[in-house]
């Protein structure tokens, strides 16, 4: 009985000592936990253009990565965070778009997104497709490009 019980305090002791980072969340190359957050921030180059609004699709792999948050570009044109389906969350497929009715637009590269990721994978694949850009008199914006960076949160 005496052991029994030395036995389960022992164990109390050594599971309490345990961080959340070694309960079975493995690690990447580097020592980078496997499963971490990241975002993603999205650019648009217009080629000079003045950039009214645009529309994306940002897909990753299922169970992979998920998006948990968008948040607007660095632009006061597109500073507030873009319209989206909270329901396309959940299915690793996303259509992100805003517009801006303004005169104060960007006409070179601009960072018009931010996305925040859980990823579970050492190296998630995500790809990204620009649906549309338009001007502000409502026309496509030819030749305009769209790509983005990865950066760990802090």
């Amino acid at each position: 009985m005496k052991y029994a019980l030395l036995l389960i305090l022992f164990l109390l002791q050594a599971a309490s000592s345990l961080s959340p980072s070694t309960l079975g969340e493995g690690r990447g190359e580097g020592g980078r936990p496997i499963a971490h957050f990241e975002y993603i921030d999205v650019y648009v180059d217009p080629r000079g253009r003045a950039l009214a609004a645009y529309q994306f699709e940002l897909t990753t792999q299922p169970g992979v990565a998920q998006i948990v948050g968008v948040e607007g570009g660095e632009h006061v044109s597109f500073k507030d965070a873009p319209y989206y389906d909270p329901a396309a969350l959940q299915h690793n497929r996303m259509i992100i778009a805003a517009f801006n009715t303004g005169k104060d637009l960007p006409n070179q590269k601009t960072r018009i997104a931010r996305l925040h990721m859980r990823v579970t994978a050492v190296e998630p694949a995500y790809k990204i497709q620009l649906q549309t850009a338009a001007s502000s008199t409502g026309e496509p914006i030819a030749g305009a490009t769209i790509d983005f960076e990865r950066g760990q949160q802090p």
